[in-house]
């Protein structure tokens, strides 16, 4: 730590200076700084929150500075609000006020983080220097999880798998998880733009998929695979890239298990994959029991929840049947959040849920139009909105069986693709509304 400390007050110093000078930088700085993002700090603080805090703060200085009202009034900042009050409500409900309160603030502050991405990168430019840095910041944090190599063994048919990959996290399925999102976000891009924008994106899904892989993370690979269905449904342009990366896939897991018998990884992961369907049982997973136990904590406070991080806690209560089982959540995003943040959290989810829907919509409208054929160029905009769609479809999906977002640079991912799909929304409404004034410009000047 102490070596780190000159270099973390160095990036304070920059940061400080770019909230001033150029807002927006900030978000460049979030995304290059991410494999750095579990670094601890003093006061139980980390590198990302710090980070989110700066893009936050940087916003809020730029809404000042241009004279623009603080109310909120976009559907992401009313759905933040939304949040925000519910985490308030639940926290002050929580049987452990202090608790409760540290995850409930960067709770908050990651929807703001969302909100103030979507506000700060409002122009093309801006978006591609961000997208830069998101990728090369993510290429980083899912190669360290492959510094180790494939070494991992596996019993019961896969389902126990020893020497995952975790990389930076402190979890495989961390790892795996924000493997996925970058996979299916990468994938998108790449899919979707042209030039040295569209390599970087490949290079990106090409190390991510490696990091899936090698985190042998069920839920994880759930959520990839369920994000690939989706994206090929609603963006053609990604259908051919899959069943290219498939079939060269099956192909050669297939020649090195007949050419290379004696190599265990393919079989491994065969196995591992095949045991989501095949009822190969975990003697250790307790997560049937686990997910009982978040339905009857929501069961008992379905308003506002027990409080975040309360989960551990009250299923060690005389009421819970876990209490021997040390859960640390219900293994199920939804029933996670019901228990500690309850219906208005889920009402608020919702409300972000409707913002998002809205804005793929439009992006379809562009890049996958009704009538005529499908234009050669996708607007920027338009490809940052549908590619992070993918990478949320892959959360929603492993949250089936998980809920890895207690770990602060997955949630903050999480909600950095939240605020990228809303900014390419709004970056592509201001170039059209820039062309109909335009438009409304030239035909005034012809009449006169």
């Amino acid at each position: 730590m102490s070596v780190l400390l000159p270099f973390l007050l160095l990036i304070a110093v920059v940061g400080f200076g770019l909230v001033l000078w150029r807002p927006y930088l900030t978000v460049v700085m979030f995304g290059l700084l991410a494999p750095l993002g579990l670094t601890q700090l003093p006061a139980s603080l980390d590198v990302i929150t710090v980070l989110s805090l700066l893009v936050v703060g940087a916003a809020l200085w730029n809404q000042l500075t241009r004279g623009a009202s603080l109310i909120p009034q976009s559907p992401a900042a009313i759905a933040a609000v939304v949040w925000s009050l519910g985490i308030l409500g639940s926290v002050a409900f929580s049987s452990d006020l202090g608790r409760a309160a540290v995850l409930g603030t960067w709770q908050i502050l990651a929807a703001w983080l969302a909100v103030a991405i979507a506000s700060l990168v409002d122009t093309q430019e801006r978006l591609r220097a961000v997208l830069v840095a998101v990728l090369i910041g993510a290429i980083i944090v899912t190669a360290t999880g492959l510094s180790g190599g494939f070494n991992q063994s596996g019993v019961f048919n896969g389902s126990i798998v020893d020497n995952r990959a975790m990389g930076v996290f402190s979890q495989p399925n961390e790892y795996g998880l924000y493997s996925a999102m970058i996979w299916a976000f990468s994938l998108g891009m790449a899919c979707l733009c042209r030039g040295w924008l569209q390599l970087l994106a490949g290079v990106c899904s090409v190390v991510s998929l490696a990091g899936l892989a090698a985190s042998f993370s069920r839920g994880s690979w759930l959520g990839a695979v369920v994000a690939a269905i989706v994206m090929a449904a609603l963006i053609p342009q990604t259908r051919r890239p899959q069943a290219i990366a498939i079939t060269a896939a099956v192909t050669t897991l297939g020649a090195s298990l007949v050419l290379i018998p004696y190599w265990q990884l393919p079989g491994l992961l065969m196995s591992r994959f095949l045991s989501i369907f095949s009822g190969e049982s975990n003697p250790y997973d307790n997560r049937p029991a686990l997910l009982a136990e978040g339905l009857r904590q929501w069961g008992e406070a379905p308003v506002f929840g027990i409080g975040p991080n309360m989960y551990p806690i009250e299923s060690q209560t005389i009421n819970s049947g876990t209490r021997t089982l040390q859960g640390q959540h219900a293994h199920n995003l939804i029933v996670t959040m019901g228990a500690e943040q309850g219906i208005v959290g889920l009402i608020a989810l919702g409300l972000f849920v409707t913002a998002i829907v809205q804005a793929v919509r439009m992006a379809r409208r562009i890049a996958v139009p009704r009538t005529g054929s499908r234009p050669r160029h996708i607007p920027l905009g338009t490809a940052v909105t549908l590619a992070a769609m993918g990478g949320l479809v892959s959360l929603a999906a492993a949250g089936l069986v998980d809920y890895p977002l207690r770990n602060a640079l997955t949630r903050s991912t999480t909600w950095m693709l939240v605020g990228l799909l809303l900014a390419g929304q709004r970056v592509v409404r201001r170039q059209e509304e820039a062309r109909s004034a335009q438009a409304v410009a030239g035909e005034q000047v012809s009449t006169v």
